[in-house]
């Protein structure tokens, strides 16, 4: 049998509590909750508390202090990226035979085209440099500096689209050219990697597709900023049912695995608010804390053996890279001097994981750290985002959780067409009340300011009540762990911005300005 299709969809700055698999009724997301229904919920997803150091984790297969990638995310005309002596995710799946295609948000360096996706393992690329743009103009505005950042690559041929559709859409659109087009004699590897839900630097109108149909069916939010989060999650999930239809459309679902994560925790106010919820996960984006850092994720596929299911098991964002090589038919084995672990067998089997530690983060610039081993969670944490921010996502006004619509969705009807077990209301019910996390004491909670804290997450996994003084054995074990990995540590490779690549060099677009060569010449210094 051929290897496994493999789509990766990646959502931005998308909360804990805004997909409805997690209990809240406020934003419906019914092909996400028939995915993850389908398929296993992975209630216990690390990843990164900002989006570069997540995406070089789950590309990579390491953690970012291995590549000095650990700190501020990467800005427009900054010379730097994840360094050349990496290998990638899609490099990797090349040499197993894979077509390689990345939509959307790439933001781990183009300062030279050496670090551009089509030089990274991805055949073709159609998308954004950078953090985020605009949701219609596909600008970005940085460092006083405005340009257009959507570019078209097949290898080294290079073009600018020039397109204003909304851009969800426009990803979409792509997503089902590349399943609709490919030669199916080779298995597939699709990146969506959506500019949803990030927040955007436009007018409150610029990020809603459509305001008429958002107060249609989104209206009962009084909050017009949370309505129009509502709106971009609500696309985002739409998004999500035409790409598992146009696999079912192509006969690809059949031999697909199809992931869908979220590269950080919401940032429900503050720098870049999105007005999103990680509810009752304590903590925002950039916070060490687990709203920040346990992300919303699930798995499909009719390879899996014991589908239907909520898995809280560890697993951390680079385990993606020696789990999907696994499942395409490579060895893990032959991967070497990565930190994730091979997960495939826990995932299609609910097999015990590999699994049993995790290094949240080392930032040695912000003086932030935090591991977990087992159930105990050590969290040194000098952001502002450290405490509870209340979007619960149920109030007796919304409409009650929907099960015929989650039934009805396109990815249930698709996933339906396939599959040899029909999904029913009350098992549905079920998983969701299992992926569901409930904790009550949110008025007296831990003050972690300017100190460690140790956290039992079985027992507290909102993070209420501080351990450190409880368990100084604890305590010790997670500060060695750490330690020895701060060994290894590379220090950030954060560089200031250089005005060779501001856009007004190039057309006023944001585009790649040093030399290829660029990376010996910089080692040599």
């Amino acid at each position: 049998m051929q290897p496994p299709n493999i789509v990766v969809i990646i959502a931005d700055d998308l909360g804990w509590n805004d997909v409805s698999f997690h209990g809240a009724d406020e934003i419906p997301t019914p092909n996400i909750d028939a995915l993850a229904y389908n398929g296993v919920i992975l209630n216990r997803h690390y990843v990164l508390p900002i989006c570069t150091p997540s995406r070089t984790a789950f590309l990579t297969g390491k953690y970012p202090i291995r590549t000095g990638m650990q700190g501020y995310p990467l800005q427009g005309a900054e010379p730097r990226g994840i360094l050349l002596n990496n290998i990638l995710l899609p490099e990797y799946l090349q040499k197993l035979g894979y077509a390689t295609h990345l939509v959307g948000k790439w933001h781990v360096g183009y300062h030279t085209r050496n670090y551009g996706p089509t030089h990274r393992g991805f055949d073709t690329f159609a998308g954004y440099y950078n953090g985020y743009i605009q949701y219609f103009n596909h600008t970005l505005y940085e460092s006083e500096q405005l340009g257009y950042d959507l570019h078209r690559i097949i290898g080294d041929d290079h073009k600018i689209e020039y397109r204003y559709d909304y851009m969800t859409d426009l990803i979409t659109d792509e997503a089902e050219n590349i399943i609709s087009s490919h030669n199916p004699a080779k298995p597939l590897y699709l990146q969506v990697a959506h500019l949803a839900a990030h927040s955007s630097d436009a007018e409150e109108e610029m990020e809603v597709r459509n305001w008429k149909e958002t107060n249609a069916t989104l209206g009962y939010i009084e909050d017009i900023n949370r309505r129009k989060y509502a709106s971009v999650v609500a696309t985002l999930d739409e998004s999500v049912g035409r790409v598992i239809d146009a696999l079912k459309k192509t006969d690809m679902l059949n031999n697909s695995i199809i992931v869908f994560i979220s590269d950080n925790g919401a940032q429900t106010e503050g720098f870049l608010q999105n007005y999103g919820s990680n509810y009752p996960l304590r903590g925002l984006k950039f916070s060490l804390f687990e709203g920040g850092i346990r992300g919303a994720a699930c798995i499909y596929s009719p390879l899996i053996d014991r589908p239907s299911r909520v898995s809280n098991q560890l697993f951390h964002i680079t385990d993606w890279l020696p789990t999907l090589y696994s499942a395409a038919g490579g060895n893990s084995s032959d991967l070497k001097q990565l930190d994730g672990f091979d997960q495939w067998s826990a995932i299609k089997s609910a097999k015990n994981s590999k699994r049993s530690s995790i290094l949240i983060n080392i930032d040695e610039k912000e003086n932030s750290e935090a591991a977990l081993i087992g159930h105990y969670k050590l969290v040194t944490d000098t952001s502002e985002y450290q405490k509870y921010y209340n979007y619960s996502g149920n109030n007796a006004l919304y409409p009650k959780y929907n099960v015929t619509t989650i039934l009805a969705s396109p990815a249930a009807s698709a996933i339906a067409s396939i599959s040899i077990s029909t999904l029913n209301a009350s098992k549905i019910m079920q998983l969701r009340k299992e992926a569901t996390i409930i904790c009550k004491n949110f008025t007296d909670f831990s003050n972690c300011t300017n100190r460690s804290c140790l956290f039992d997450l079985n027992k507290d996994p909102c993070e209420t009540t501080d351990l450190f003084s409880k368990h100084p054995k604890d305590v010790k074990r997670l500060n060695m762990f750490i330690d020895r990995y701060k060994s290894v540590l590379m220090n950030q490779t954060n560089a200031p911005v250089d005005p060779a690549g501001f856009p007004r060099n190039f057309n006023d677009t944001w585009m790649p300005w040093l030399p290829d060569d660029y990376q010996s010449i910089s080692i040599l210094r």
